[in-house]
This record gives structure tokens, C-alpha cells and sequence, in this order.
């Protein structure tokens, strides 16, 4: 399947007009199912793959990983039929592709055995309206004269099966193909007149490449797609829609280390389908979903554990960016599951984004941190983004992140100091309309906040920062994210993390980091998307958390649940059990007494000398105190350390990984699903 050896063939540079500008009609009705997006783009280029199955744990027989790739609005999933697949294998494929809500591209893995072929096209009827003919034939010692010949004699008998299913050939390794096996193949159906309905190939275009190497070629899809597009006009006269049914960085097994990256394979992601929408891609299929290529370096979920990786959020955010509002994605008569979370991938406007990173979208669209980012200078000041939500909540629950200094509360951040928020009503772009300004703050210190709007009659929110901090590193206000949420009916699933350092790195939602406890609990329960706020302030006691805890349940009247990592510093500071008891308790008393839910985890283990001990003994403390007041229980991070140590913690013995990150978001969906989640 995924060639060890690997060669980038030549393709024509000939310019020809992309099939989005030239065709978009005729592509439309060229391939069952296919929808014409923003911009003149294909729908069908959000597809994935379900190949053979390397791992028990794969798309097939994970609900969470289907759920998370209908909730993603993916268009295509390509399918291995496996040649003398029986029906209950067969039927478990395409239970997985409508599961999905997903197109199938069907793989007739077996050319030669004509009886089972037309068999399993008169299987499956109307629940896979495309096939493939093969794959690699070219690589797998197939002549092109053999693959002609069962082209010739199959395909017509197929078609009589089903005369609204589309074929498609002849799935080559490379653009051109072993031997030139693209160029033959079009020679000869042409003077068969057995045409395909489309053309298709893969591209791997990272061969032994460095980690730059391979960045610079993501846009290398583009240009190949335009060189098979030539193939096609120059050998049969016409434009044919052009598939791209595998792709990602390199064939290798494994494929090199960088791809990891999260910083890597988002780009290379997004710069990869960028290419392909300007060169006018029919459908594209990412390999692959979860089935361990690549010993997993290749999935866009970790098997492991079912977590969507970076690969998954980069297709899913350029999904938002391209779906029409009212576009269908799911199939079937199964209603739309809809999210609390509703802005992300709505339109924003923005006055004076002087230099922000990523444009208006960039706050909308899911990435926390140093990615992207409305950032006005303090020259430019004021500054607005006004985001069109649309009507029908009666409140929405905004949160903000700055992420861009350590502390949850700093003098010295990046976020802003005073600033407002408005409603509208009638406005158009943000600047026209009637505004009411619902939202006032000055002297702000948080590098993220909640507010609860009053939004009845309304469709409109805007943002206008006045002010930054006067200490501040750099003369810029910088804003990551603004998250609106539905709480008309609720505010319950609203969670504050209270803590030290591990508090602040473990739930910074940074890419390197997720998915984090809200992107887990949705990717689960696709109608809940928790708002989580990351409170960790570095170097922090418990005496300090006594100290603050009346400004923070202020800054954050509406968070429900308040999740208190504290300790590790008391073990270091060697607070004695009793005081540490006290302030415990301090922090219950008073996020009760405001009506909130606290919940307490154990200190995590840490490699440190001698602190052991400590940890142990004020791990005992929690334990008191959470059955003393009745408390939900939760999670045992000294346990899930000490066990994982060698991976879930940073070289200093005390810091979580991204790894850990992971795990600790993961501990508390375990601990708080069949509490909170039904």
C-alpha cells in the first residue's frame, strides 16, 4: 500500500484552467454526492481512508473516532473491499462510512476476480455510488496491458449492475505511474472508448526529505494535478474530474519522526489542500483515518487512545472555512447534532488588525496560542472584531484567551486592560447598525475571561479593546480566541482549572497539547462543548490560591465547576498537612458559598529527590478533605505519573509533556463522564 521506495515523477508545467473555474457545473454532476463549496471548491476534497487494518483499535470499530469524523463534516471515505470479504466485513465498511456521515469511495482491491466484483457491486446497490479499480497496480507488478484488459471486460459488466455508479482509474502510485502507466492507460481506453468516469492517483511527495525539504513540496499537489489535468485534455479531448485518493507527507514505514510535529503537519496539511483547491481537485483522500500506517504516524487519530491528532483539526478548520452555512454533511435522515460552541468558523470583521496573524478567521477558528491571532499595536487602539453569531440563543457565554505570557494573572501579558463588548442587532459589517454595549472592563490583568452576554434579539457581538498593559513585553494586545457558547438553558458545563505551573502548561489548549478535556468531552458527545479556563499561575502555594480565590470566583461568576490542581509547591515549601488542610478547605468554603461545584485531584508524582514523601502525605490530605465534604473525586495524577513517568513528564521531573497534557485532560473526561455525561 504505502511504497518504501519512492520517486517524484516529471509533470507538465502547462497552465491549464482549474476544474473549479472552468467546471464547476459539470463537476457537480460528475460524481455522485459532490457539492460545489466557497470559492468554487469541491467538497469531496475532505475525504480520509479506512484501509486494511493494522491495529483492533481503528476507525471501524471506534464509535468516538466516527463520531469525531462526522462532527469534522468529512465528505469522502475511501474503503479497502477486500477481495472474498464476506458479507459481515463488507457491511461493517459501509456501517462505518454512514456512521461517519460520509460518501464511500469503494476500493475493488482485486481486478482479476471478476465474480466476487460484480458481486460486491450488486451488494451494496445504492450504498457506494464510486469505485476504484484497483490500487497501485502499477507498483504491484500489474502490466498495463493486464489492467487494460480487465478494464475493458469489467467496468462495462459493472456498470450494467449499476448504471449510476461512477469508475475510476487507474489509481497509479504516483501522478504518472510506474512505466508510464497514466499516459498508457489514457491511450487505451480512449481507443477502447471504455472511458472512466474520473482519474485518480496518490501523492507522497517526501522521499528521505529533511523536515524543510518536505514543507516546501506541500504545494507540490497542485502542480501534479495540473500535469495529469494536461494528460487527460491532450490524450482524450476533455476535462475529467481528477482525484488525489491518498495523500500525506511521505510513504515511508515508518514515515520520518517530523511528521509528529504539530506545527509541521498542520501546515503541511493546509498548504497541501490549498494546492489541490487551485488546481480544481475533484476529491482528495487523506491516508489515513486509524489503522495504524505508518505504525500510526500516518492516522489522523491516535489508536491508542481514539484522539483526533493536529492533522485532524487542520482538515476540520479548512472544512468550517469552506462549507456553506447551509451545506449538508451528514447523510441519511439523521438530524444534524448540534454543538453548544457556535462561533466557530463564523464570519468576523475586524477594525485595525493591524498585524494579526491568520486574518479576521484566525480567532474563530479553534487554535489556542502562538498560531494565530488578532493583535492591534497600542497605535492603533481602539480596536474591533465584530464576529455575525445569528440569531436565536437568548444569552452566550464569551470567553476570550491571551496566550501569550505564563501566569493567569499578569501586569505583564499581552491581553488587553480595558475593553468592551457590544450587541447588535441589524449590523451588517460591524461598523453600521445599532451597538449596545452589554460589557465594560477596565484594569484587567487575566490572560482569559468569561462574560455572559444577553442576547435575545440578537445576531451580532463585538469586541473593542481600548487598552493594553502598561507593562507589557511588546506594544501589541494579542487575542487567540473568542469562543461564543449557547447557554441559553445552562450554564453548567463551564469549567475553571485552578492550580500551579502543571495547572498552566497541562490545560493551555496549545495544538502540542490537544485534544484537550473540552475537545475530548465533544468529540464523545457531539451536542456538549464544554468552556474550560486555564487558571495556573507558576511557582503558586496554596497560601496564595487562599489569598486569591475571592478575585478569581469574581473574574469568573459564571464557571460551574472549579477544578483545584494544588500541592506541588506546598510539597516543595514543605506546608505542613494541617495548614494545607486549612486552605483546602478555605477553597472549598468559598467556591460553594458562590455557588460553584469544587472538584479536587491528587498531586501529581514527581521524580524530584526526597519529595515523595511530601507528595504522598498531602495526597492523603486531598483524600480527607474530598470525603469530609462529600466532593466528586478527582483524578489519581500521582498513580497516572508514576506509571507513565518516562513519558509523561519533562526532563525536569516535574512538568507534564505534551504527552502528560494529554493524559490529564484525558483523566478528568474519564473521572467526570459518568458524572456529568450521559
Amino acid at each position: 500500500m504505502i511504497a518504501l521506495l519512492f520517486s517524484v515523477a516529471c509533470s507538465s508545467n502547462a497552465q491549464q484552467p482549474s476544474l473549479q473555474k472552468a467546471s464547476s457545473a459539470a463537476l457537480a454532476k460528475a460524481l455522485p454526492g459532490l457539492q460545489i463549496w466557497k470559492q468554487g471548491i469541491s467538497s469531496y476534497l475532505f475525504g480520509t481512508n479506512d484501509t486494511y487494518e493494522w491495529s483492533t483499535n481503528n476507525i471501524q470499530t471506534q464509535p468516538t473516532i466516527q463520531k469525531a469524523i462526522r462532527e469534522a463534516g468529512f465528505t469522502l471515505i475511501r474503503t479497502f473491499f477486500p477481495d472474498k470479504a464476506s458479507d459481515t466485513d463488507i457491511e461493517k465498511r459501509i456501517q462505518t462510512i454512514e456512521n461517519s456521515g460520509a460518501h464511500c469511495l469503494g476500493v475493488i482491491t482485486n481486478i482479476f476476480n471478476v465474480t466476487f466484483d460484480e458481486r460486491l457491486v450488486h451488494y451494496l446497490g445504492s450504498h457506494c455510488q464510486m469505485y476504484e479499480f484497483g490500487n497501485e497496480s502499477d507498483l504491484n507488478g500489474i502490466s498495463i496491458q493486464d489492467y487494460l484488459r480487465q478494464w475493458n471486460t469489467v467496468i462495462p459488466s459493472l456498470r450494467k449492475i449499476n448504471h449510476t455508479a461512477k469508475f475510476i482509474g487507474p489509481v497509479t502510485y504516483t501522478d504518472q505511474g510506474n512505466h508510464n502507466y497514466m499516459n498508457d492507460f489514457l491511450v487505451g481506453v480512449k481507443a477502447s472508448g471504455v472511458l472512466p468516469d474520473a482519474v485518480s492517483f496518490h501523492w507522497y511527495p517526501c522521499w528521505q526529505d529533511t523536515e524543510e525539504s518536505c514543507l516546501s513540496k506541500a504545494s507540490s499537489y497542485g502542480k501534479v494535478a495540473q500535469g495529469v489535468e494536461s494528460l487527460v485534455q491532450r490524450i482524450l479531448g476533455k476535462e475529467l474530474p481528477m482525484g488525489i485518493s491518498e495523500w500525506n507527507y511521505s510513504p515511508g514505514n515508518p514515515p520520518p519522526a517530523y511528521g509528529d510535529k504539530p506545527e509541521f503537519i498542520t501546515k503541511f496539511t493546509t498548504d497541501a489542500l490549498h494546492s489541490m483547491m487551485q488546481a480544481g481537485v475533484a476529491f482528495a483522500c487523506q491516508f489515513d483515518a486509524a489503522s495504524y500506517s505508518g505504525y500510526g504516524r500516518l492516522d489522523m487519530f491516535d489508536v491508542t487512545n481514539d484522539q483526533p491528532k493536529p492533522q485532524y483539526y487542520a482538515i476540520k478548520d479548512l472544512i468550517r472555512l469552506y462549507r456553506p452555512l447551509d451545506s449538508h454533511v451528514q447523510t441519511g435522515s439523521t438530524p444534524a447534532i448540534t454543538s453548544p460552541l457556535i462561533s466557530r468558523g463564523k464570519p468576523v470583521y475586524c477594525y485595525r488588525n493591524d498585524a494579526g496573524a491568520g486574518g479576521p478567521g484566525s480567532i474563530v477558528n479553534g487554535h489556542y496560542g502562538n498560531w494565530s491571532f488578532w493583535r492591534p499595536s497600542f497605535s492603533a487602539l481602539p480596536s474591533w472584531c465584530a464576529i455575525h453569531v445569528g440569531t436565536g440563543p437568548n444569552r452566550l457565554l464569551l470567553t476570550w484567551e491571551s496566550d501569550y505570557v505564563f501566569d493567569y494573572i499578569s501586569e505583564k501579558g499581552s491581553g488587553p486592560q480595558d475593553y468592551s463588548i457590544a450587541v447588535s442587532s441589524d449590523s451588517t459589517d460591524g461598523a453600521d447598525g445599532t451597538w449596545r454595549t452589554v460589557v465594560t472592563v477596565t484594569g484587567n490583568h487575566a490572560r482569559v475571561r468569561e462574560h455572559l452576554l444577553p442576547f435575545a434579539g440578537q445576531s451580532w457581538i463585538k469586541m473593542t479593546i481600548a487598552k493594553g498593559q502598561t507593562q507589557a513585553s511588546q506594544p501589541y494586545v494579542f487575542i487567540d480566541q473568542v469562543d461564543l457558547y449557547d447557554v441559553s438553558t445552562s450554564l453548567d458545563d463551564t469549567f475553571f482549572f485552578s492550580g500551579d505551573s502543571i495547572t498552566a502548561i497541562a490545560y493551555d489548549r496549545f495544538d502540542a497539547n490537544q485534544p484537550s478535556y473540552a475537545e475530548i468531552a465533544h468529540a464523545s458527545f457531539p451536542h456538549r462543548f464544554p468552556a474550560m479556563l486555564d487558571g495556573g499561575l507558576g511557582g503558586w502555594n496554596s497560601d496564595g490560591a487562599v489569598q486569591d480565590i475571592g478575585l478569581w470566583l469574581t473574574l469568573n461568576p459564571d464557571i460551574h465547576y472549579w477544578l483545584l490542581g494544588w500541592g506541588t509547591n506546598d510539597a516543595f515549601d514543605q506546608v505542613s498537612p494541617d495548614h494545607f488542610r486549612a486552605n483546602l478547605q478555605a477553597l472549598v468554603d468559598k467556591i460553594k458559598q458562590a455557588g460553584h461545584v469544587p472538584i479536587l485531584a491528587h498531586i501529581p508524582y514527581t521524580t524530584v529527590k526526597n519529595l515523595d514523601q511530601e507528595v504522598r502525605s498531602l495526597n492523603a490530605v486531598i483524600d480527607q478533605v474530598k470525603t469530609a465534604n462529600g466532593l466528586i473525586s478527582g483524578p489519581d495524577f500521582y498513580q497516572l505519573f508514576l506509571t507513565h513517568r518516562a513519558t509523561y513528564l519533562l526532563t525536569d521531573g516535574i512538568h507534564p509533556s505534551p504527552e502528560g497534557a494529554k493524559a490529564m485532560n484525558l483523566a478528568w473526561f474519564q473521572v467526570l463522564r459518568p458524572i456529568l455525561y450521559k
